[in-house]
């Protein structure tokens, strides 16, 4: 919590982001805002004998890491789930599924993360159903777009031979009509929504353990899409004093109703927790080739799943907007990004205390490259997928749509806003592999050698202030976060490198050495 005594922070270097005063030696805290910047006599002068110093003269301090996309509870949950990400064919999955299976009451049920759907024609539903041993199993595709179902948690979840798809999902079938486990999109809701709720008590164990394991790699802040009982657990670490993060909380559409009834508009709450806006799904993801496409993918005749028809998204963010609720809409595919686009810019965002947003803006036309930053809207993006799908793309989308594909120098020479994020659970939220992405545009493989459309990289200080700045403009409250500058919250992380200059080998080495909120040490060196 915040403290009222006088912190004065001593380091190699400190990075501001003020472009006034950009490197400076020290800085002082009290009541949890920076109240001063300068060499070490100026800030002895101002704190006097009675200030305490951390010493940090080994470090390159720059202002604290803002994750801006992020679903933290579930990603808090999903930290033990068993992770097929590096598992290769699908007789390796099963080999995981039964190994798990036969060490769990068969009353369980068991999710598995990072499955690759490419695997699947490898194996039958007979196959899976013998591997799960007769409990409830669902494979999660690595984007969480798409899923894989047993026989036995198709039973329990009554997904049967006569079920209707979900408006903007599908239910897969055979071709004698009966259901194979394949979901995708808005159908995979039938899994998330019926499987059993881990307890309040493991949900807050589990969210105080990420909170401390953001801390380790210099997040004080993120921008999370969850329901409403985890704003309420949010809310409740707060009131306990608990809550070492700085949150900016979006609510799934299903929700909006809610909100406007109590009348709570975005920007609403506290300095550690506040309302963002409502989230929007209007296309699914590359991987599960659910990405609403302009044309056919190239390695399939179909162009997507669109979740969500432009007239039903309009009259909601219409309705969003009449109550001072923000849009913060997922489009990943180039013909979502583009009806997204034509949304936001015709309702505007005239008394909004927070900008409209697009989620991910992956796969982008060039002539809609500049369409953001004329309508003020932010690019919330997530540099650390070109780790896993430079590849994939390249094999679904072709290279002339390669192209405008997480086009960051062009997004941002337009002038658009970028605030970046990990989705994780999707992507590890370490900022390092974020850095490392947006630095050398190559996969974890080192492919392309090169790098992707290396014209499209970005330097260490833009990536910094995408992960600090930009995330401060898309919450509304760029006057007191994402610098170091008097009157800003002193939430601050030390690195044992200098990320504003390191190449992205040198970032993926680096450490972080402390991490200060609100000028309370919450990671390394007099953290408790």
């Amino acid at each position: 919590m915040m403290s009222e005594r006088t912190l004065a922070v001593r380091a190699g270097l400190i990075r501001t982001l003020d472009p006034e005063r950009p490197e400076v030696e020290c800085l002082a805290v009290r009541a949890g805002r920076i109240v001063g910047l300068g060499s070490e006599d100026e800030i002895r002068s101002l704190v006097g004998s009675g200030g305490e110093w951390l010493d940090l003269r080994l470090a390159t301090v720059v202002p604290g890491l803002t994750d801006s996309h992020i679903h933290l509870v579930e990603w808090a949950l999903g930290r033990t789930a068993p992770d097929l990400s590096g598992t290769g064919a699908m007789a390796d999955v099963l080999a995981s599924v039964r190994s798990r299976a036969g060490s769990v009451p068969p009353e369980a049920w068991l999710e598995f993360k990072g499955w690759d759907p490419a695997t699947r024609p490898e194996a039958g539903l007979a196959d899976l159903d013998a591997a799960s041993q007769g409990r409830a199993v669902a494979l999660v595709a690595h984007d969480l777009h798409s899923g894989w179902l047993n026989t036995e948690a198709m039973r329990r979840l009554g997904i049967l031979a006569d079920c209707s798809d979900p408006p903007g999902g599908t239910l897969e079938r055979d071709p004698d009509g009966r259901p194979t486990g394949l979901l995708k999109e808005r159908a995979l809701d039938w899994w998330y929504e019926g499987r059993p709720r881990p307890s309040d008590a493991e949900r807050r164990a589990a969210l105080l353990q990420a909170q401390a394991a953001l801390h380790r790699v210099g997040v004080t802040g993120v921008h999370s899409v969850e329901a409403p009982d985890s704003f309420r657990m949010l809310e409740e670490l707060e009131l306990a004093g608990e809550l070492d993060l700085r949150v900016l909380h979006h609510f799934p559409q299903r929700f909006i109703d809610k909100l406007i009834e109590c009348g709570i508009a975005s920007g609403f709450g506290s300095e550690r927790l506040r309302v963002g806006g409502i989230k929007y799904f209007s296309d699914g993801a590359l991987g599960s080739r659910t990405a609403w496409m302009l044309e056919p993918y190239e390695d399939w005749e179909g162009r997507g799943i669109l979740r969500l028809e432009p007239e039903e998204l309009a009259a909601d963010v219409e309705r969003a907007l009449a109550a001072g609720l923000s849009a913060t809409v997922h489009a990943i595919g180039d013909a979502a990004v583009s009806m997204v686009l034509d949304t936001l810019e015709r309702a505007g965002c005239a008394g909004l205390a927070i900008p409209h947003r697009i989620e991910h803006l992956q796969c982008v036309r060039r002539s809609d490259i500049e369409r953001a930053a004329r309508a003020g809207i932010v690019a919330s993006m997530q540099p650390s997928h070109l780790l896993t799908d430079i590849r994939l793309a390249e094999e679904r989308w072709g290279p002339e749509r390669c192209r405008g594909t997480m086009a960051l120098r062009s997004l941002l020479s337009a002038g658009t806003v970028l605030a970046f994020g990990s989705d994780a659970p999707v992507e590890d939220p370490d900022p390092r592999e974020g850095f490392f992405a947006a630095l050398e545009r190559r996969d974890r493989s080192g492919y392309p050698s090169d790098g992707w459309y290396p014209e499209e990289r970005l330097t260490g200080l833009e990536v910094l202030s995408a992960y600090t700045e930009g995330p401060a403009i898309a919450a509304g409250d760029a006057d007191r976060r994402g610098r170091l500058s008097p009157g800003y919250h002193a939430d601050l992380c030390a690195w044992d490198i200098d990320p504003g200059t390191a190449s992205g080998q040198e970032i993926l080495a680096g450490n972080v050495l402390a991490t200060v909120v609100g000028g309370e040490v919450v990671y390394g060196e007099g953290s408790t």
